[in-house]
């Protein structure tokens, strides 16, 4: 996608559609609300849960009970991490340098940074 003439709506919605695939499919989660925003080689993806899981918010009351899940969630994705990476480096035909995952379980959202080897800015039409 990167060699031909883009535009930034047309990226996001593939980075939108790829992990949202990801994540239906590998990390059973849904969503009601994803945003994506792209800037140079950097990529935000923010996800936010359609409805909690009960058990997920017992934890996150206690200090105690969130780290635990948080590096439960944080193993999780590591499992599966190549399999997004090479879902949107199909997508956008770019190459993806690193994801990071961050998950903030009060407010029952995740956060994907996606970094590039290479600005998406190759052409002035990805605007």
């Amino acid at each position: 996608m990167i060699g031909a003439s883009v535009n930034k709506a047309e990226v996001e919605y593939a980075v939108m559609l790829a992990v949202l695939d990801f994540q239906t499919e590998f990390m059973k989660s849904n969503y009601s609300r994803v945003q994506v925003q792209v800037l140079d080689e950097l990529i935000e993806v923010t996800l936010t849960r359609s409805a909690p899981i009960p058990a997920e918010e017992e934890l996150a009351k206690s200090p105690g009970g969130r780290t635990p899940l948080r590096q439960f969630h944080q193993a999780m994705f590591d499992s599966c991490r190549e399999l997004l990476r090479v879902k949107i480096e199909r997508a956008i035909g770019a190459k993806i340098e690193s994801i990071i995952s961050a998950l903030d379980l009060t407010a029952g959202k995740s956060t994907l940074r996606i970094r590039l080897h290479e600005p998406l800015v190759a052409s002035s039409s990805c605007q």
